[in-house]
């Protein structure tokens, strides 16, 4: 089913936003998920730079040198799943009709931990492999280049795809990192099928969000530099969290949707249709 080309894209993308953003008034400590999450990264980072792990020096080729990378990339990783899994095991309680809060969502991600150290252990691994394939066609160059740069990113999208509800299901169902990308991967092909195309992302949300923040960052700057730089780091800082929380909510609403439930503030068509069926082309 293609449902209504662009501007059928337009409308299912205000309307979920709406539903969203209700849920988000409901319990508006949510934004704090992605926010908590942001600190222990930027303190990781500051930590292992700290230590001189890590030398930000271009002339520094010492292999050696990958290992702390590697530390720092699944710290983060393992960071930022484990606050969108508080972040999704509220949402779900939300939806569900409970009245969650940050205690209630980090809790239940307490519980899931292990399986999310594991599915921390995979992203980067995965993220790396990814990162190591387009590095490769940057370097080669040319037309081979490219298009291994584009192989890779179909790769990625493949994969995004096929363990889009990983998280809920961890959260929710409380099985393996392996078992819930089978689950995610079969829960996604039954309910949209195959050949899909997002009809809704929060990426174009997220980049309208930091252009407004630079721009009103530069305003104030015209009046004090430093003062500029502030409010766009603090308008650029809350709106991306907002829109991160939105996007939690959002896939909490979907991986309900997936399981035949009635999402507390959805509608059904609108998340029946967040994905579409490819038109075939000759």
């Amino acid at each position: 089913m293609v449902y209504g080309g662009f501007f059928g894209s337009i409308s299912n993308t205000i309307q979920l936003m709406k539903s969203c953003v209700r849920i988000l008034k409901k319990d508006k400590e949510l934004i704090l998920f992605p926010i908590m999450a942001a600190i222990f990264v930027i303190s990781l980072l500051g930590l292992i730079l700290g230590t001189g792990s890590i030398e930000l020096s271009e002339t520094n080729n010492d292999q050696q040198s990958i290992i702390p990378v590697v530390i720092l990339i699944f710290g983060a990783n393992f960071i930022v799943v484990f606050f969108n899994s508080a972040l999704i095991s509220a949402a779900l309680e939300r939806l569900r009709g409970g009245d969650p809060n940050v205690s209630s969502g980090l809790s239940h991600a307490l519980k899931h931990v292990h399986h999310i150290f594991f599915w921390s252990i995979i992203v980067t691994i995965m993220g790396l492999i990814f990162a190591a394939i387009k590095a490769n066609g940057r370097n080669r160059g040319g037309f081979g280049g490219i298009m291994t740069q584009i192989f890779a990113s179909f790769l990625e999208a493949g994969w995004a795809m096929m363990t889009f509800f990983v998280i809920p299901i961890i959260v929710s169902e409380n099985i393996s990192p392996l078992s819930a990308i089978k689950r995610s991967s079969s829960l996604f092909k039954q309910t949209w099928g195959n050949q899909v195309a997002a009809n809704f992302g929060f990426g174009i949300f997220q980049f309208i969000a930091i252009l407004l923040s630079m721009g009103i960052g530069w305003l104030f700057g015209m009046i004090n530099g430093t003062f500029g730089i502030v409010i766009g780091l603090l308008c650029a800082t809350t709106s991306v969290s907002i829109i991160y929380t939105l996007e939690g909510i959002y896939k909490a609403a979907l991986y309900e949707h997936a399981l035949g439930e009635k999402p507390l503030e959805f509608e059904e068509q609108d998340l029946r249709t967040a994905y579409r069926v490819k038109t075939a082309t000759a």
